[in-house]
């Protein structure tokens, strides 16, 4: 598996909410379908370069937070681990 490289803030604001939610109610965190199938729009209409620029810059900032979860999720699979 790769490591995420990320700026130590983003780092330190998983750990703080890995300390506040419950990894349990982490690791079922999902987006909603509403935000699911306007995510697969936004890729769909990219692959066809149909994305305005705005629309663009929402994908990448979706894209941030799916990785942001990705990792906040690992770090509480790991503290579930720990005991």
């Amino acid at each position: 598996m790769t490591a995420v490289n990320m700026l130590p803030l983003y780092d330190e604001l998983l750990d703080y909410l890995v300390d506040k939610a419950t990894p349990q109610e982490i690791l079922a965190f999902k987006a909603s379908p509403e935000a699911q199938a306007y995510a697969q729009n936004l890729i769909e209409r990219q692959s066809e370069g149909r994305l305005s620029p705005q629309e663009a810059q929402i994908l990448g900032q979706m894209e941030q937070v799916e990785r942001l979860m990705s990792v906040l999720k690992a770090k509480a699979l790991r503290s579930l681990h720990r005991g």
